[in-house]
């Protein structure tokens, strides 16, 4: 798969600014063309949609057999492989371009590609909700036992359970939801995917049946005597939370060993700094829990979220801790995100060529445009001894890279004006079009001297081991989270998808047909992590803010914004009753509260709620004021005098900052407090300091903040955007994540404007920013000079 793999090492700025780029890992493969089939039961169709992603729009239902051309690849954000395809529609020939899940594809076979299933939700994207085509395949029994050997959790919605593993002549038992728990006895596996025998209750009621694992997490039960084993963890350094699965990994697979690498760093520390804004990414079409709603990374007041590259927005803590804590993936295919990616004496000619089986890597193959002739398997294991990367690794990691087939001109090395040229890796394989990426992979094949396919490999896996594994970021963990590489803790970070690790680990996973090797798993371990493993919970929508609040013949005090939630208005006696209307940010919340209220003298509160899809709900409180009827004639003086406040012009000034276009002169750091005190307002006016979304800020000052300038009656009459040199993504700092914001800027691939704009202006030439501006936050970030903010 081609990728735009880059990494940000936060104490380095050069001119050099794609370095500085940060990008989700999981881009796009591009194929030539190739033919394939849809595959699925007769009895059902397949999904094609506009989108990778059950969420995206049903377009077409493609029946068994249809014919299609895989145009490129893509991973979507349930963590599975999309195919997006061309196809020409039997009742007008109309030519049609969707995407279509890669398990339901056959790319020549005539088999379902169903080793590249991915574990997710459970709506399946065929007829049924099994996933996996199952025909006519024989059951070749794993184990069986007379009483429940694991625990399994149910990890979607309406999962089958059926009457015998495998779809084909099988019948539905029960249906069941997240969560749910049930008893595994035996396991079996069909057409190469596991099946569990499991047993449970619903609604009371006892069955039996089989469910595929594509969807259940399962929990293994210990027996016999661990005493040494559990000894040996406690002394190898990990908390009595790791041990249960441990042991039970160990019982299953002796052969394995667990090694526990301590960080020496603090739990909600590190969930704290791989949750800055922009570090960790899922796409924009994930489930809305999973997304950020931080200051800078969500907009309350239009539901939308920041992009840091086209498609992908900020992970939520919530999310990221449930990523990063390895509790929860210490099961026989989650854990090869842990697997220790240097080479080890134990890796195996034999496991490689598991690796490699059924690809185009499997076996010797002697090359006509050059003459080379190569056995992948055994030139992975020289590879491997001379570069101290795993072999396993390397075949995994090309085999990602190139898929299957292997069919990217990448390693053709046929391809126009750089023949001879390879690039296994995907190096620098970037660009908007096939061609550009092609061209820009081969470019720095061709700079590296890449002129065989064994030197592609080599000094590949040698450029991965510098860069990540021989720096201690040795499993696909510490490539996705750097908690070991102390000079650069939580950047240099190979993927910017939060999931990255976790799906590329299952697919290593299903790469080995034998797992009773001697493999190395090198598992974090932190400083005060909770007492069990973090759970994540798949809320959905959380917006509970309104997008408009009015009374129907009443100006609301102050002005509407849906970060505020109190409000006030006075009206005469005659107005008995008001009529209270409001809307929703987002169509998933529901709003009450509105409609009809008739008026007592005196106050009325009116409360109107909005309640997320999630549960949450937001209260906006509005207090009215109906005068007593002997109050008329004062109430209109009153009203009167108001209209002649409103009218007053209302000015701030400053001695210690500059007030014009925007407030400028702040230094990073200032509070709130501090600032709002060196504010001087005339007209017995008052001010408020804003967030960039409305709400009051009591912090920190940032870029995008506002002054807002209220007269006497509470009315606003002004606002001030808030400038910080150097603070461009409006964190109220400076460092390496604005550089990032500049860069992107430089490059096109993002655009600043008016506050955030003129922030990047660092070196205050009235020029926008560019590369001096660069400069000059670099040498701020090192400590070398400060950026005048006057």
């Amino acid at each position: 798969m081609i990728k735009i793999n880059k990494f940000l090492a936060a104490s380095v700025v050069t001119l050099s600014l794609a370095a500085c780029d940060l990008a989700p890992y999981s881009s796009i493969a591009v194929y030539a063309d190739q033919a394939a089939k849809v595959v699925c039961d007769e009895r059902y169709w397949v999904a094609a949609r506009s989108g990778p992603g059950t969420e995206y729009e049903l377009e077409h239902k493609l029946s068994n057999g249809k014919d299609i051309i895989i145009l490129e690849q893509t991973t979507g954000a349930d963590g599975k492989v999309w195919y997006k395809a061309k196809y020409n529609l039997a009742a007008n020939n109309e030519e049609c371009v969707s995407y279509i899940r890669s398990d339901f594809v056959s790319a020549g076979t005539g088999t379902a590609a169903s080793d590249n299933a991915q574990t997710g939700d459970a709506s399946a994207d065929t007829g049924n909700a099994d996933a996996i085509q199952q025909n006519n395949e024989e059951q070749l029994a794993l184990a069986t036992a007379s009483g429940a050997y694991a625990t399994g959790t149910i990890t979607g919605g309406n999962v089958y359970v059926r009457n015998a593993a495998g779809t084909s002549g099988t019948t539905k038992v029960v249906s069941l939801n997240w969560n749910h728990q049930v008893d595994i006895i035996g396991e079996t596996r069909v057409n190469g995917v596991v099946w569990y025998n499991v047993k449970g209750t619903l609604n009371g009621k006892a069955f039996t049946g089989w469910t595929i694992s594509t969807y259940i997490k399962v929990t293994y039960n210990n027996s016999g005597d661990n005493t040494d084993f559990v000894t040996a963890m406690k002394n190898a350094g990990f908390p009595d939370s790791y041990i249960p699965n441990l042991t039970a990994l160990h019982n299953k697979y002796p052969s394995w060993t667990f090694e526990a690498v301590n960080t020496g760093l603090n739990w909600d520390t590190v969930i704290e700094n791989e949750s800055v804004n922009g570090l960790n990414l899922v796409s924009k079409s994930a489930d809305n829990a999973k997304k950020s709603t931080a200051a800078g990374a969500y907009n309350w007041s239009t539901n939308t979220w920041v992009e840091y590259e086209p498609g992908w927005v900020s992970a939520s803590s919530a999310y990221i801790a449930y990523l990063m804590d390895p509790r929860n993936f210490l099961d026989e295919t989650n854990i090869f995100q842990f697997q220790s990616l240097a080479y080890s004496p134990n890796e195996a000619l034999e496991g490689v060529k598991s690796i490699v089986k059924g690809t185009f890597m499997e076996g010797t193959k002697t090359y006509s445009n050059n003459g080379e002739k190569i056995n992948y398997a055994s030139t992975f294991m020289d590879v491997a001894k001379s570069s101290g990367v795993s072999a396993y690794h390397i075949a995994s990691r090309i085999k990602q890279e190139q898929g299957q087939k292997g069919t990217s001109p990448l390693i053709s090395g046929t391809y126009s004006g750089y023949e001879g040229y390879y690039n296994y890796f995907n190096f620098s394989a970037t660009g908007n079009t096939k061609d550009k990426i092609y061209k820009n992979g081969l470019a720095f094949a061709k700079k590296q001297g890449w002129n065989t396919r064994a030197k592609s490999i080599s000094g590949g896996a040698v450029k991965v081991g510098s860069n990540y594994i021989n720096k201690g970021q040795n499993t696909l963990y510490f490539e996705k989270f750097n908690v070991v590489n102390t000079s650069s803790l939580y950047f240099h970070q190979y993927m910017g998808n939060a999931t990255a690790a976790l799906t590329e680990g299952q697919s290593l996973a299903k790469g080995y047909s034998d797992r009773n090797q001697a493999f190395v798993f090198k598992i974090p371990v932190y400083n005060n992590m909770p007492s069990s493993a973090v759970g994540f919970d798949k809320a959905g929508d959380t917006n509970n803010y309104l997008q408009s609040l009015a009374i129907s013949g009443v100006t609301l005090t102050p002005a509407f914004n849906g970060a505020t939630t109190s409000y006030s208005a006075v009206v005469s006696n005659a107005i008995s009753s008001v009529t209270v209307s409001a809307d929703a940010v987002s169509g998933n919340s529901g709003v009450s509260g509105t409609g009809s209220y008739s008026l007592a003298v005196g106050n009325n509160t009116i409360k109107v709620k909005c309640k997320s899809q999630s549960g949450d709900t937001r209260t906006y409180t509005i207090n009215i004021n109906r005068q007593a009827a002997s109050a008329n004639n004062a109430g209109d003086n009153n009203n009167q005098n108001n209209n002649n406040q409103n009218n007053t012009d209302v000015n701030i000034t400053s001695g210690k900052y500059s007030i014009g276009t925007y407030i400028t002169g702040i230094e990073p750091g200032t509070g709130a407090a501090d600032f709002v005190k060196n504010i001087a307002v005339s007209a017995s006016g008052t001010v408020k300091l804003l967030t960039s979304s409305g709400s009051e800020n009591s912090g920190k000052i940032a870029t995008g903040n506002k002054v807002a300038v209220y007269d006497a009656s509470g009315n606003l009459k002004k606002t001030y955007d808030i400038v910080i040199y150097g603070d461009i993504n409006g964190d109220g700092a400076v460092n390496a994540l604005d550089m990032i914001k500049l860069n992107r800027h430089i490059l096109g691939k993002g655009t600043l404007t008016g506050a955030y704009l003129e922030a990047a202006d660092a070196n205050r030439k009235r020029d926008g920013g560019n590369a001096l501006d660069m400069i000059i936050m670099n040498r701020h970030i090192l400590g070398k000079s400060k950026i005048s903010q006057n």
